[in-house]
């Protein structure tokens, strides 16, 4: 029999994808190559910006993901994983549009949190603005009764969307040093533990980031970790 499949829609971006099949390989209980789960990545980093679609009536992202949740789809994928947090503003139309169980990454998230901390009630959310103003977060976490905290209102000066930009343009070590800074200033803020809530974000933070008393929980680490517990029980 073969071993269940995974179909990552990833591209947005690459290094989250990237580093999203590296946490799945860290996560999953395996001594040799065998013993991993068997993975097809649908990568198109050409995916109209999901932000921009968001926020400024940008080019409609749909078409390029429904382009690859069909090719997962008809490779025969058991699961389905999208390593973009934006991406789930239109979770139901994508899970709607196959067969295939789509993970939803912050329902794991939300499941990290609940399991590891029940009693934290303020979350500060690095994000995209689009994932923020679509309150991707806000609809799921608010229902345990938590309160989410961004650093939207500093607008043009938001250092988490400084952070993601160089990500996707490659300068990873001033990447860090920026999504650090926000880390620090949404502690400042009152938040009692950080949701990285863009896997680009994953891509170059450490958990916790450096002088930053308050815990962290990785969406990139909750979606892999979900995965493997379904494909593997």
């Amino acid at each position: 029999m073969m071993s269940p499949l995974l179909g990552v829609l990833g591209g947005m971006g690459p290094a989250a994808t990237a580093d999203f099949l590296a946490k799945l390989a860290a996560y999953t209980p395996a001594a040799r190559d065998q013993e991993h789960i068997a993975t097809i990545v649908y990568s198109d980093p050409t995916t109209p910006d999901r932000s921009d679609a968001i926020l400024n009536d940008g080019e409609n992202p749909l078409p390029a993901m429904f382009r690859g949740i069909a090719f997962l789809d008809e490779a025969g994928c058991d699961l389905i994983a999208i390593p973009c947090n934006t991406a789930h503003h239109w979770y139901d139309d994508l899970a709607a549009a196959t067969t295939v169980p789509v993970v939803h990454i912050v329902d794991a998230v939300a499941a990290q949190v609940e399991r590891e901390a029940p009693d934290t009630t303020v979350l500060g959310l690095m994000a995209t603005d689009g994932t923020i103003q679509a309150r991707i977060y806000e609809k799921v976490l608010t229902q345990s009764g938590r309160r989410v905290i961004d650093l939207t209102d500093l607008g043009p000066d938001n250092p988490v969307m400084a952070g993601i930009r160089a990500v996707k343009a490659g300068a990873l070590d001033g990447a860090r040093d920026i999504l650090t800074a926000a880390a620090r200033e949404l502690a400042a803020r009152g938040a009692q533990g950080l949701i990285y809530g863009c896997t680009d974000v994953s891509a170059v933070l450490d958990i916790p980031p450096d002088d930053v008393d308050v815990p962290a929980w990785d969406a990139a680490d909750a979606l892999a970790i979900s995965c493997v517990n379904r494909l593997r029980g």
